[in-house]
């Protein structure tokens, strides 16, 4: 396990640059830039602490339109169904070449809605339930939000609803400001941006017998406190990025893309690959055995 770094540190650091160390609102604005730039930073590569696994049960499908994927997905390291040793490879929707003979997938986005918006969410700093009128309506109407993914205001992060009940629990709890009310106090459950994944077989025909390990590389958890960990394998390249966006610090310090390069390259390096199978693959994405003699004989 990679070493994690409170979000504390970098602000006060930043803070320290900047000459700022006790001015309240630009502390508020480090902050602010931490957490934005910490996300953008974790959804472009797999990184160590934040992967995990889900496993997909495509029998629960239903005509071809495959399954939700989790709410808080960055980006797949693997798909497997290790009951029969296949790999599923990822393709676009659009191009799936018709002589590729391997297992694959695809992801694509089934609405333009979310499953529930709401404007009279109440939660509170610190908690891990929420109450909204509007949403036990709809629960009494027949909707289920149980282990569905939420967004709460315009706060970074998801959190993923565990009853179907009003309070309704999350995990993990929610540590940014409280939210009440029509001005802040909106509630967003599976967002119109989740996708869906649908598994294909060496004929192209879609798969709904089976269960999938789906590897991902999540979202990390906002900063909120000075004591949150930093989920990456060092602090300095996300320290950069803050500085380097905020005007303040540029002229106390200056950051160039060459150091920023610099950084991000040395935390990729610090941080493990995802490791995979380097054996050589056919056509059909099996991996050569060598059971058989490819070099035969021409009849005459």
């Amino acid at each position: 396990m990679i070493p994690s770094m409170p979000a504390g540190m970098i602000v006060d650091d930043v803070l320290d640059y900047m000459h700022a160390s006790k001015d309240t609102a630009a502390r508020a604005r480090v902050w602010q830039v931490l957490r934005v730039q910490y996300f953008e930073l974790c959804s472009r590569f797999s990184w160590a602490n934040l992967r995990t696994m889900v496993t997909l049960d495509f029998a629960a499908a239903t005509s071809g339109t495959g399954l939700y994927l989790p709410g808080d997905l960055c980006s797949i390291d693997m798909v497997r169904d290790y009951d029969d040793d296949y790999e599923f490879f990822e393709r676009n929707r659009a191009d799936i070449e018709p002589d590729e003979y391997g297992y694959r997938y695809y992801r694509y986005k089934p609405l333009d809605t979310p499953l529930f918006y709401g404007t009279d969410l109440v939660l509170n700093s610190g908690g891990s339930s929420f109450t909204s009128a509007a949403l036990s309506t709809a629960v009494a109407g027949g909707t289920s939000v149980l282990n569905q993914y939420v967004r709460f205001g315009k706060e970074l992060g998801m959190y993923k609803i565990t009853n179907n009940v009003s309070p309704f629990t999350f995990t993990p709890a929610y540590y940014g400001p409280s939210l009440n009310g029509p001005d802040a106090g909106t509630v967003t459950i599976r967002p119109k941006e989740s996708e869906k994944m649908v598994i294909l077989d060496a004929a192209e025909e879609v798969l709904e017998d089976r269960s999938v390990d789906v590897h991902y590389c999540k979202l990390p958890q906002p900063l909120y406190k000075a004591d949150d960990v930093i989920a990456l394998p060092t602090s300095e390249v996300l320290k950069l990025k803050v500085l380097r966006e905020l005007p303040e610090a540029k002229v106390l310090r200056p950051v160039s893309e060459r150091e920023l390069d610099g950084a991000l390259q040395e935390a990729l390096r610090m941080n493990p690959d995802f490791v995979r199978n380097s054996n050589p693959r056919d056509k059909h994405n099996s991996i050569f055995d060598f059971s058989s003699n490819p070099f035969k004989q021409r009849g005459s």
